[in-house]
């Protein structure tokens, strides 16, 4: 192992050493407890890791916060053990197979296992980490688990739960994560929650759910607090309570949770469980949407455009609509392309309007498939019967039986009266390839 290049101090003590570590001296840190782990104190060992992992008082590399995550986690250090866990699920450090040294290692432990695992720990300093090795990450977890390490206790719940390096086991699952949540550990609580509320490993049990959500809401875990928001909004195995789904909403929206900003915002629009006030759907929506989330973009489109928080504002409703649009929220393209392709707000711009609905009519969106139809049959629109006939029929096809199907196979029947053979034949044509694969045909 390389030794350090800071002063080496008369006596190293591992106190002293902690309170340079809190003073953020990580030199001295180093100083004192680098000589301890090189004497095998496992607590320095482990200290050492974490500075190399980070970078501190050292160069940043995790082929030495390994070599030292090892250390420690050979004489029974819980908490480097699931460091050391963490290193192979992870695979840090350098791409391994390139590395000069682990194509030797490899080489030479066919023909000299003994004299490869001697050399194996020169590896580690030089800075190639460890690749990653689901079957050692198990190993490590299990190790800090059994040990009574709360994060090793969830980690091995989440491998169980999704069958990584482990048979897929829900039941297994469970036990790790009440273990872990038993000792406070916030993750875990939610990750139980969840299979209570699921019945998986477990048998179905909203009381026992909404108990250990409640508990990991109540350290802050903003996934909880929104699962129980979503509960209690829909009322999902208990009464629902909207006033208690939005202050739940509100925990995680303080948090910045994207969703649960949005959520809250509705409720405002709606007047449930908070009084209906715009102002504030405008506010939340507004926060959740500036992250990118395509629900609140719409909203706001829809906000603007209807001038619920104010003046009607189809302008800043284009934006809003548009950053949902090339999202993919279908009712957003359809509104983006009305806008458009009326002019509403401004000069019409009916190409990219009807190419906006197109793209809607590709998700299926039968009003999309009206519309450019609409516009396709009017003389002082788009005005091409050819695609106003494909474009009813489609949306017949897609209709549900009744009136309304009825009446757009009637004005297809209508405009294909009027159509010459060679039109009728481009339509048939265009509908035969929009059915072999309408998303590449709406990119067109």
């Amino acid at each position: 192992m390389k030794k350090s290049k800071n002063a080496a101090v008369k006596k190293p003590d591992f106190q002293k050493g902690l309170t340079a570590f809190d003073a953020e001296d990580y030199a001295t840190a180093v100083a004192h407890w680098l000589p301890l782990a090189e004497r095998g104190n496992n607590e320095a060992q482990y200290r050492m890791g974490q500075l190399y992992a980070r970078g501190l008082g050292v160069v940043r590399d995790f082929g030495d916060a390994a070599y030292w995550f090892r250390k420690a986690a050979e004489q029974g250090n819980p908490d480097a053990q699931f460091s050391l866990a963490l290193c192979y699920a992870n695979g840090e450090g350098a791409q391994q197979d390139s590395a000069l040294p682990v194509r030797w290692y490899k080489t030479v432990a066919k023909a000299n296992p003994v004299a490869a695992d001697a050399n194996l720990a020169l590896l580690y300093p030089n800075g190639l980490g460890v690749g990653q090795d689901i079957a050692q990450a198990v190993h490590w977890y299990s190790q800090a688990a059994e040990r009574g390490h709360a994060e090793a206790q969830h980690h091995m719940g989440l491998l169980h739960a999704f069958g990584q390096g482990v048979p897929q086991d829900h039941g297994v699952a469970a036990g790790w994560y009440r273990k872990a949540a038993e000792q406070g550990n916030a993750a875990a609580q939610h990750a139980l929650a969840s299979l209570y509320a699921n019945g998986h490993g477990v048998e179905r049990d909203m009381e026992q759910a909404i108990a250990w959500y409640e508990r990991a809401a109540g350290q802050g875990f903003v996934n909880a607090q929104l699962a129980l928001a979503v509960i209690f909004e829909h009322g999902t195995g208990v009464p629902a309570d909207p006033a208690r789904a939005a202050d739940c909403y509100r925990q995680a929206a303080e948090q910045g949770h994207a969703v649960a900003q949005v959520n809250l915002g509705l409720l405002y629009a709606r007047g449930h469980g908070v009084p209906q006030d715009y102002r504030e759907t405008l506010k939340w929506c507004r926060l959740s949407a500036d992250k990118g989330n395509v629900n609140a973009q719409f909203n706001l489109g829809l906000i603007h455009a209807n001038g619920l928080a104010g003046q009607v504002d189809h302008a800043e409703a284009a934006v809003w609509y548009r950053k949902a649009a090339m999202q993919g929220n279908v009712g957003a393209q359809v509104n983006l392309g009305l806008m458009l392709a009326h002019g509403w707000g401004g000069r019409p711009e009916l190409v990219e309007g009807i190419d906006w609905l197109r793209k809607a009519a590709a998700q299926g969106h039968t009003g999309a498939m009206i519309n450019m139809a609409m516009l396709y049959a009017a003389a002082d629109k788009a005005n091409n019967p050819t695609q106003a006939y494909v474009w009813y029929i489609m949306a017949a096809a897609a209709s549900q039986p009744g009136p309304d199907r009825e009446g757009l196979e009637a004005k297809a029947h209508e405009l294909g009266n009027r159509l010459s053979s060679e039109e009728r034949h481009k339509a048939q044509v265009l509908m035969e390839e929009w059915k072999k694969d309408p998303k590449r045909v709406a990119m067109a």
